[in-house]
Formats: C-alpha cells, structure tokens, sequence
C-alpha cells in the first residue's frame, strides 16, 4: 500500500484480530477497510502528530482539539497534536525538502500545498504514496487524487477580489480585467509581491506571457501598494479598498468579518486552485499523517476546512464552496481547473512569473 520501507513493518505488524478491535472502536459511519486497519494500528503505535502550517490552513492550532476528537471518533484512536506555526506553504515545504536531502526528520507530519509549491518538489521523490481511495472509499474519489496517490486533494481555492464591502464596494462590480485599469481604482488596492491568481493568465492557452505582461505593468501602476494574502485587516480596516487577488478565497467568512468584507470572481480570472496534502517520506509520525489528511476529508474535517480557512472542497456537494461555485457557473462563469497535472504542461508559467515579479518590484521603488 505505502512505498516506504517503515510503513510497511508498521503494517506488517498487524493481523486480523486488531483489525476488528479497532474498527468495533471508531465510529460505525466508517468503513474499516483492511488498508486503513493497518494505518490505525501503526498511528496507535505512533501516538503524536507534528504539524506544521500557516495560521489557519487545515485548523492550524486554534482546531486542534476537533481534529483530535474527530480523528477518535472516526478511526477509533486517541493522538496527540502538537503544532508548530510556519510561514506561508512553499516555504515551509522548501524545509522539509531541505530536511529530506539532510536525511532528517520532517518538522511535519503532513504537508500542505497547491500546484504552484508541489511541482518543484516532486523530482525529489520525497512523499509517501498511499492508497486513499482504498482507506476511504466512500469520501475519497479517484479524481481527488493525484501524482501516483501521493497528493490528496483537502481544498479548493478560489481567487478572487477580496474588498471592503462597505467603502469598496465597486470592486464587487468587475466584470473585465480592464475595468482594474480605470481612474477610479487607481491608488485603492494591493496586490501581492508575488501575483497572486496571475500566474494561471501566463499559461499559453490562457492569456499567455505576451498579454498577461503587457497586461500586469498597466496594473501595477494602479495599485496602492504591496498587500499579501492574509492582510484581510488591513482591507477591513479601509486602509486598503480591495486586496486583488486573494488567494483561496476564504477570508471573507471570518466572524471578525461578516458583513465587511466580500469577495469577487472576476469572470476571466475564474479558478479552481486545488490545495492537496503530502505526506514526507521524512515524516516521524507518517501514519498519524495520512489519518489526519482522511480526517479532513470526512463531513466533520470539511466543516474544520470551512471555519478555519474558510475554504473546503469544492467536489464535495454538501459544502459551501460547492453552492458558491454552482451558483457561479449558473451565471454562465467558466472555470479553470489549476491541478498538479495542469501546472506541469505549463512550464512557460515558472519563468515568466520571474518577469512579473521583477515587474512589481520595480513598481515599489
């Protein structure tokens, strides 16, 4: 099941009889396959998880003590979960990367990553591959899967304008990316150092670099300043109109901000930027690991999703981002689909983002 030689002694140690031990001990709505008894009985063994993750991203530590409760009830073992803040996900993959070459352990059980920061990693050959769909049928589908079982689909970001509804509310009005060009939004919004969202507009059957280019040096010149993705106070507090774009599109669901902030797809800008969890193969806890990621994948992991980042998956009908994209589509909005295969046929994105980010650097000075 899991190509990695400490895994496989984990499950080779277990028999039958545990097996039904530990599914008389989780919760009845969980099919107990054979694969997933296995991952129970060596996480049992393993007792802890160790995550780390930017504030928020899958519960982060404010649900901790859900996850830990939710994971009891639906795999029937008690594991203790120890979090440790990081910084944004391509960073704290590059440690783990670095950590793996160094024949260390992993400073995280489980990692999270969208196309953009997982792509760069998979020559290393650092993740574990594992049978999701074997260990949860009923909630994990073939299509949530990805790069030979070792990225599992958890979350769906959807970027978009990210404004002040009370003082900025001709940014949820946009329907063309020209309109961001205009006199009247000039000096009102961040952007990201990093372009957020406008990545996906250099691919060569989006925009491609040529108009995507062209296009960010007049946007730039339009912007009030530098404002990364987790800056939503700042748009809250007015000192920013509008953060274009956001990243995953979740912020606006905060409590602190209902009925202040609001987000926006612009039509040519609409996408589905899946967010997958990886488990190292440096991993001190790798078990403990891939239950935590199945847990995010039932109902109750989806709502942790949901009240913490505020974004869960959108192929799972019962949630918000499902209604949110439904109704978009019925409006007649066409979204892309940024997967990890994607991202792959689309090199000329890597190094063109170089160029727009020289392009907004120069902007600041």
């Amino acid at each position: 099941m899991l190509k990695f030689s400490r895994l496989a002694a984990a499950c080779a140690a277990a028999v039958v009889p545990s097996w039904l031990a530990i599914g008389a001990a989780a919760a009845a709505d969980t099919k107990m396959t054979p694969e997933l008894a296995k991952v129970v009985e060596a996480a049992r063994a393993e007792k802890v998880m160790d995550i780390s993750s930017g504030p928020g991203v899958n519960g982060g530590a404010e649900m901790g003590s859900r996850i830990v409760a939710g994971i009891k009830k639906y795999f029937g073992v008690d594991l203790e979960y120890k979090f440790t803040p990081g910084g944004p996900m391509g960073e704290i993959g590059n440690k783990v990367a670095t950590e793996f070459r160094a024949n260390q352990k992993a400073s995280t059980d489980l990692w999270t990553g969208a196309a953009a920061q997982i792509v760069p990693l998979l020559k290393l050959d650092m993740f574990v591959k594992a049978d999701w769909g074997k260990l949860m049928p009923d909630r994990v589908k073939t299509a949530f899967v990805e790069v030979d079982g070792k990225a599992l689909r958890i979350a769906t970001g959807m970027p978009g304008i990210l404004y002040n509804k009370q003082k900025g509310a001709d940014f949820g009005k946009v329907q063309k990316m020209d309109e961001l060009l205009d006199a009247k939004f000039k000096g009102k919004f961040g952007t990201t150092i990093y372009g957020a969202a406008f990545d996906v507009l250099l691919g060569k059957d989006v925009w491609g670099p040529e108009k995507t280019l062209a296009y960010y040096q007049k946007f730039v010149q339009n912007m009030q300043g530098i404002l990364n993705c987790g800056g939503d106070d700042r748009v809250a507090s007015g000192e920013f109109l509008a953060l274009a774009f956001d990243c995953a599109g979740g912020a606006q669901y905060q409590p602190q901000y209902k009925g202040v902030l609001d987000l926006h797809v612009v039509p040519e800008m609409a996408q589905r930027r899946p967010y997958y969890v990886m488990v190292p193969k440096n991993a001190a806890h790798p078990n403990a690991g891939i239950l935590l990621g199945l847990f995010l994948s039932t109902p109750e992991g989806q709502k942790v999703q949901e009240d913490s980042w505020g974004i869960p998956l959108y192929e799972h009908e019962e949630t918000r981002r499902h209604k949110e994209i439904a109704a978009l589509e019925a409006k007649g909005v066409k979204f892309l689909d940024v997967t990890i295969d994607w991202w792959e046929k689309h090199p000329e994105i890597v190094e063109n983002s170089r160029k727009m980010f020289g392009i907004v650097r120069a902007a600041t000075k």
